[in-house]
């Protein structure tokens, strides 16, 4: 058997196989996923055994990081709102469900949410609780660029990025001290409700951002999209001279477009990724077009 005939049939393999992953994605396209839901996170009770939480971080279970996840998605919702139209967040958790059964992480349940508000930015919170806000959704063009934003988030949580960010805060005795302090005074229990938020809200590291996107991006390749999904959203962004003031948060937590765009272009060089998978445009459309 020869080498180029060789190559001819491992090409056709990886062919047949994002099209079987794409079909498994359509499979789970049809089945609810996990949507948020404002009376299961309990917002009301939002800071509730917060200092506890963020005292035992330095050796979480996957049980307590889903108990602190919990905690920071109730905040968020409260914060902006959940949309709640039930073909938006269906089509959401759908595409994120698809993204989660091939990721490294599946063992926790994963959920997906759209806040209610046009700030532009995507959160992870611990333990599977992820966000989109509609801001951002309105620069998407397709299902891919979708895929690959929610792929970046997913690999925040399977990284555990948000839970080494939170351990390092505790060493640096800031979540101590809230702690304590909130022993002593129960209107200090709204302060460590803000700590939460905060992790987010500053951003993570540079190297955890970059690898998120490293990783999205094959991540959301495995699933059979097309692998450049997430760096056109990323560059579309970049563009987007006129909506600076909503972009302002999403610039302060994430490594300039230009290295992003850079650690990108490397990943889908390094894992011979092309234009092979799926965008699914009209889907995309039909699902999220605005009313």
């Amino acid at each position: 058997m020869t080498a180029a005939h060789n190559a001819k049939r491992a090409a056709q393999s990886s062919k047949r196989s994002k099209f079987c992953a794409l079909s498994f994605a359509f499979c789970v396209l049809s089945f609810p996923g996990r949507a948020f839901d404002l009376n299961d996170l309990d917002v009301g009770k939002v800071v509730s055994g917060g200092a506890k939480l963020v005292k035992a971080v330095g050796g979480l279970s996957d049980a307590d990081e889903i108990k602190v996840g919990r905690e920071v998605a109730a905040n968020l919702a409260a914060r902006y709102g959940l949309v709640e139209d039930p073909v938006k967040v269906k089509y959401v958790n759908l595409v994120g469900q698809a993204v989660v059964s091939h990721c490294d992480r599946k063992k926790i349940p994963y959920h997906f949410g759209i806040l209610h508000t046009s700030e532009i930015n995507a959160l992870a919170a611990p333990g599977g609780y992820i966000f989109i806000t509609q801001g951002l959704l309105d620069t998407l063009k397709d299902e891919s660029e979708l895929a690959g934003v929610l792929a970046h988030e997913v690999t925040h949580v399977v990284r555990r990025h948000i839970v080494k960010a939170i351990r390092k805060a505790n060493l640096l005795g800031a979540g101590e001290d809230l702690a304590s302090a909130a022993g002593k005074d129960v209107s200090k229990y709204s302060q460590l409700s803000d700590f939460s938020i905060n992790l987010l809200s500053n951003g993570l590291s540079r190297s955890d951002e970059l690898e998120a996107d490293k990783g999205g991006t094959i991540l959301a390749a495995s699933v059979g999209y097309d692998p450049k999904g997430l760096r056109r959203s990323i560059e579309r962004l970049a563009a987007k001279q006129q909506a600076e003031v909503l972009l302002s948060r999403f610039n302060k937590t994430h490594p300039a477009a230009k290295e992003r765009l850079t650690a990108i272009d490397q990943t889908l060089r390094q894992n011979g990724l092309s234009n092979e998978g799926r965008q699914l445009a009209e889907r995309f459309q039909a699902h999220l077009a605005k009313k």
